[in-house]
């Protein structure tokens, strides 16, 4: 079954099947605390016959309430719903999110969106879950709301990985200071980028390393530098591979004092060397997934020690990613 997606609970204009199972959350980069999450409306849905529903906001509130700060995303909203409709999800409604909609308050929303939009039989959410105008709507308001209504829920506790509490915030700290592998432990798979290939400058061929370039766009950049990856193709092809993340600073002038201070707020280029594959990327959509981080970027005094060290890129990143 194909997950159907809504923007915004006012395009839901017909009774869904009964019993609806909802549940309520920003599950930015459907972490392994949001499957736990997703996984119980699916299976609770399934086992009563019924429709499994996830409710979510685009833009980010944050995004939306305080515009002038940036929030790193750990994936995009394409990239979210995705992997929504990979849990399963029958319904996914994005609600756009706005001031306005941020003064709604929690009464209105759960008579409004929950009872008389999904007639839900169930909600489930997170054990941090809060709603309405100033996150007034606390688990224990959203607790009497149900009980009134008849509505059963389910509070899911903090889902932990050795002893450490998954949550997305945690895991932008992880990715934002270079401990890539224990943010993917707790995304429960590698942190990605993924887009169409762009024509680069053709230097990585005439170093001997061609690559396929992506541009970043609206989510978190990774600190510059070297990583072992996986390529995946669009058509499900996967391959070992060496990335940059950076400005390419051999080739650049030097960076003001206020980029240094700030790199990655820098536009960024992904840069993918397929190890042992010559193939055509330009066009299709590449997936990169990161595996380990080799090292910082750094410039080079030239042309050749570059050539040097990005063998030496290649060679590490075989390595490590044979196991």
């Amino acid at each position: 079954m194909t997950m159907e997606r809504l923007q915004g609970f006012q395009q839901l204009n017909r009774v869904l099947p009964h019993p609806v199972v909802v549940t309520i959350g920003n599950f930015d980069g459907v972490h392994l605390g949001h499957r736990q999450i997703l996984d119980l409306v699916v299976s609770r849905a399934r086992a009563a016959g019924g429709i499994a529903v996830a409710y979510t906001f685009r833009p980010h509130p944050q995004v939306a309430l305080r515009p002038g700060d940036r929030l790193a995303l750990l994936s995009t909203y394409d990239e979210k719903a995705g992997q929504i409709a990979a849990a399963g999800i029958d319904l996914l409604v994005e609600e756009p999110f706005s001031r306005e909609f941020s003064t709604t308050s929690p009464h209105v929303f759960f008579n409004e969106v929950i009872l008389r939009r999904f007639s839900a039989q169930e909600v489930v959410v997170g054990y941090d879950f809060a709603f309405g105008k100033g996150r007034e709507g606390s688990l224990e308001v959203l607790s009497e709301y149900c009980r009134e209504a008849g509505v059963a829920i389910t509070v899911v506790p903090p889902h932990k990985v050795d002893g450490e509490v998954v949550s997305s915030s945690r895991i932008r700290l992880l990715l934002g200071s270079g401990h890539l592998e224990d943010a993917n432990r707790l995304l429960g798979r590698e942190f990605f980028y993924r887009g169409v290939v762009v024509r680069g400058e053709q230097r990585g061929r005439k170093l001997g390393f061609p690559t396929a370039n992506l541009r970043l766009e609206d989510k978190l950049v990774l600190p510059f530098g070297v990583y072992a990856t996986w390529a995946v193709l669009d058509d499900g092809q996967v391959f070992p591979a060496v990335t940059n993340i950076g400005v390419r600073p051999t080739f650049q002038p030097a960076a003001s004092a206020e980029e240094a201070d700030a790199p990655n707020l820098i536009p960024a280029l992904v840069e993918t060397h397929v190890l042992d594959q010559t193939l055509d990327l330009y066009g299709r959509t590449l997936e990169v997934r990161f595996a380990h981080r080799l090292r910082e970027e750094r410039k080079f005094a030239g042309f050749e020690a570059l050539k040097k060290q990005i063998g030496l890129d290649a060679a590490e990143a075989r390595k490590v990613l044979q196991g």
